[in-house]
């Protein structure tokens, strides 16, 4: 680039910077003492797909899919019951009714 040095226009070299690498799929760019390099991409939940009733965690430095701990969350109960977490699992128990009030002489 031209630049005024003094009282005079000089070409000055440009610093290098990660515009002007491009680096292959799975590493990025990053400036390393002054100059870009292509390094490794530490891996992340973002690299990894889980599949269904499981997610990703990281496990020291590496993604993992783990199981999920279903929850009331996940459940769909039929009418008459309600979810309940029965030991570490979720389960349709029935509604417990409060107990019925009888007519009796014209009164509730």
């Amino acid at each position: 680039t031209c630049q005024m040095v003094e009282t005079s226009p000089r070409c000055i070299p440009n610093k290098p910077s990660c515009k002007d690498l491009h680096c292959p799929k799975g590493t990025t760019c990053q400036m390393v003492e002054g100059w870009p390099k292509c390094v490794t991409n530490k891996p992340s939940c973002n690299d990894l797909r889980c599949p269904s009733g499981t997610t990703c965690k990281m496990v020291e430095t590496s993604p993992k899919c783990v199981p999920i701990n279903p929850s009331c969350n996940d459940v769909h109960c039929p009418k008459g019951t309600r979810c309940k977490m029965v030991e570490t699992s979720p389960r349709c128990l029935p509604i417990s009714q409060p107990p019925l009030i009888c007519h009796v002489l014209g009164r509730w």
